[in-house]
């Protein structure tokens, strides 16, 4: 039986014959878009739609041909997202997201067994692209500050080259911010938490004057440290304070123009995650530690000692103009130009976990660090809609500016026996900087992708092909090394074009299938941590993938499964220097690694009000062994952030309680055995995490406008897993092996009011 046949028969159940039959008749003459769409509004329960732009426009996510994942405004409130940080637990499986290297200040990123590895070198890219209301973000500093008022996270799964253009080997993650309404709003919300946490901030809408409507957006955030520091007047590890401001003004000169500016500026002050001594290295030396410190493989609450200790601080602002035109009805013309300023400090301290003990030495190693980038982008798009054809053609530039400097010394010295230690004023060290260099990126790329619906099979069959051609152009240079002047420097330089092919099949109005192939690619560059600069080549990820999307139960069921395989071809892999861990040098593999994997999501909506949403990730990754370019030994790797298995299931209920809201959410998050680096021997522990929130909404106070009470938990039965995980062994070193942990349980209470 056709679709338009089954139509009918619903239509005949529920009216009389005379009506049916002329609208019966009227269904079966109607494409089949027309039916779906038709059905659809007369949908009036079930699953909300999800609309996502993952595709340059508008579109149902049931209707994209991509594997992703969307967490929209309801499940980032529920959920507590406020941040990239707050994506850390693993609600969505298949991203994974840490501090680098234990430190809050960046974050690194990975995706389907795709990780960016040290992508804190100015001289080196991103392996998942990070796009903010259609602008690119270059740099992984700074990405620890809160986002503004979100209205949704589209996180894009596997090789997103033709779209969204370099970087975007592991996938994309696309952040869309609400926009002006022109209608006066405030919506305002303030918070309590342990480890004396504080939030405030508010959303503005002003009333639209004069065709112009203008958005504001502040906030400010603080928390105490997680581990006490003993030195008095030094931070804690794991404190922040986080203040940022937005304004947006939307114009809309004509009915066919529409012109948005949007300025934002952010300050972010952050200790680095404590680093704990877990144990000594299995088969390695005897580990060098002093007598007064013991090992911790617990979590701890105070600091081994009291070492000096400021903050990270990350300082961002930036300017975007996102302007379009519709030339006509199926035709617009879109132009998004940005410009972006960062400015981020690392201020660290070993606490005596890296450097071996020895009488009278030095120890507590204190690093500083920072970098300054400022970047340009200018995109164009013709966004096109015919009867049979949707397509986007564009144009593409990119010019990066950066530069940054570090230096190390020791605050600390031993005594003979050490059972105590004095202060080094000055701390001890070399000429500063120890080490300072600069980068210079540069990028164009011309891009185009259609989808042709033909008129034949009931326009079910959708064929989308996609072209990007990129020209990169990188130069960089170390003027400082060790303390002395040095000339070294490296040039990069690519031009490339790079494919994408789907084919789309809806069997229902519910039900529809694809495949695709796809290529994605991450620039080369050069180690900025190597003695030598060393450079490494591009790396490019083939991509094939098969899904399949569905609604079923009368639209209360979503299930959507995707599966693929990628050959990873000249991956670049970090390797440390095992008697200096901040030496390191990038590889790229001889062999073509091979990962492939599946992801399900299924959201239920059995009844009214309640959701449960569940996710799974399957990751099987075979990286070719390289030789540590240091030791000489060859070494097996491991696709670093990314568990075999991993899970979250969450679950939410709305009930009304007088003229109230009662909402109830829980999830739960799991992950297995990860190595925190590819070359690393040891693994991260598998966890569970469980959080939750409840919430009493539309609260009336006489006249007042209402309120939303809120009790939330994060990590409720203290789950530990590391975040970073590293032996410290070789010569002159520790012996051990040290570890970030996660956020410990935390719980608080939110106030909110919407008016």
């Amino acid at each position: 039986m056709g679709e338009g046949a089954m139509h009918l028969v619903q239509i005949l159940a529920r009216t009389n014959f005379r009506t049916a039959l002329a609208a019966g008749v009227s269904l079966l003459a109607m494409p089949l878009a027309e039916v779906r769409a038709q059905d659809a509004a007369e949908q009036h329960s079930g699953l909300e739609e999800i609309i996502v732009t993952a595709q340059k426009r508008a579109e149902n996510i049931q209707d994209t041909p991509i594997s992703m994942s969307v967490l929209g405004e309801s499940a980032l409130e529920q959920q507590g997202i406020t941040g990239l940080r707050d994506l850390m637990g693993g609600a969505i499986p298949s991203l994974r997201i840490a501090p680098f290297s234990g430190r809050p200040s960046a974050l690194n990123i990975a995706m389907r067994g795709i990780s960016s590895g040290d992508a804190t070198q100015i001289s080196r890219d991103g392996a998942i692209a990070l796009y903010v209301d259609g602008v690119y973000l270059a740099r992984v500093q700074g990405l620890g500050t809160e986002l503004f008022d979100l209205e949704r996270i589209e996180v894009l799964r596997g090789p997103q080259g033709t779209l969204f253009g370099r970087n975007a080997v592991g996938g994309a993650l696309n952040i869309i911010s609400k926009r002006p309404s022109g209608e006066f709003g405030v919506d305002a919300k303030v918070g309590l938490a342990n480890y004396d946490g504080r939030t405030a901030e508010a959303h503005v809408n002003l009333p639209e004057f004069a065709g112009i409507r203008i958005k504001l957006d502040g906030m400010v955030s603080r928390r105490d440290g997680l581990v006490d520091n003993p030195l008095r007047g030094a931070w804690d590890w794991g404190a922040y304070r986080r203040e940022g401001f937005r304004a947006q003004a939307l114009w809309q000169p004509t009915d066919a123009i529409e012109l948005l500016y949007s300025f934002d500026v952010s300050r972010d002050r952050s200790s680095p995650n404590y680093m704990q001594i877990e144990g000594t290295i299995a088969g390695g030396a005897p580990i060098a530690l002093p007598p007064i410190f013991s090992l911790e493989p617990d979590r701890v609450r105070r600091a081994r000692i009291g070492v000096p200790l400021e903050p990270s601080v990350a300082k961002v602002s930036g300017h975007s103009l996102n302007a379009s035109w519709e030339l006509s009805d199926a035709l617009t013309l879109r132009s998004i130009t940005a410009y972006r300023k960062l400015s981020q400090t690392q201020e660290d301290n070993d606490i005596g976990h890296q450097t071996g003990y020895r009488p009278n030495g030095n120890f507590a190693r204190s690093s500083a660090a920072r970098v300054d980038q400022d970047q340009f982008s200018q995109e164009l798009q013709l966004i096109g809609t015919t009867d049979h054809l949707n397509y986007v053609l564009g144009a593409y530039l990119f010019n990066e500016d950066a530069s940054d400097w570090a230096y190390a010394s020791f605050v600390y010295r031993w005594n003979d026996d050490g059972t105590a230690y004095t202060v080094n004023n000055p701390p001890s060290g070399g000429v500063w900087p120890d080490r300072a260099s600069d980068n210079h990126a540069r990028s164009r790329a011309l891009f185009g992708q259609a989808t042709w619906t033909p008129a034949i099979l009931d326009e079910r069959l959708h064929l989308t092909g996609g072209l990007r051609y990129t020209h990169d152009k990188k130069h960089g240079r170390i003027p400082l090394l060790r303390g002395a002047p040095a000339a070294l420097t490296y040039q990069f330089t690519s031009s490339r074009l790079d494919p994408m092919a789907t084919i789309a099949f809806d069997f229902s109005r519910d039900v529809n299938a694809y495949a695709k192939y796809s290529i994605g690619y991450r620039a080369g560059g050069a180690n900025g941590r190597s003695a030598t600069y060393r450079p490494f080549a591009e790396e490019e990820v083939r991509s094939w993938e098969v899904g399949l999307k569905s609604e079923f139960w009368d639209r209360r069921a979503r299930l959507n499964i995707a599966a693929y395989s990628m050959d990873y071809r000249d991956m670049q892999i970090d390797f440390s220097n095992p008697a200096n861990p901040s030496a390191v040098e990038t590889l790229n593999t001889n062999a073509t690694a091979k990962i492939k994997g599946i992801e399900v999501d299924l959201t239920l909506a059995p009844f009214q009000g309640f959701t449960l949403t569940g996710s799974y990730s399957f990751t099987d990754a075979k990286i070719p062994p390289l030789v540590n370019p240091f030791s000489g030994v060859l070494a097996n790797l491991r696709p670093a952030f990314t568990p075999r298995n991993a899970a979250s299931l969450s679950a939410d209920y709305a009930v009304p309680v007088g003229d109230m809201t009662l909402k109830l959410h829980a999830d739960f998050n799991y992950s297995g055995t990860f190595p925190t680096s590819a070359s690393s021997p040891v693994l991260a522990d598998s966890y569970l995490l469980t959080n939750a929130r409840i919430t009493l909404a539309d609260i009336a106070l006489g006249g007042a406008p209402k309120l939303s009470l809120s009790l939330w938990g994060k990590n409720l039965f203290n789950e530990d897993f590391q975040t970073f995980r590293f032996n410290f062994g070789g010569s002159g070193l520790t012996n051990d092996r040290v570890a970030a942990l996660n956020d410990p349980r935390t719980y608080g209470v939110e106030l909110s009011t919407r008016f």
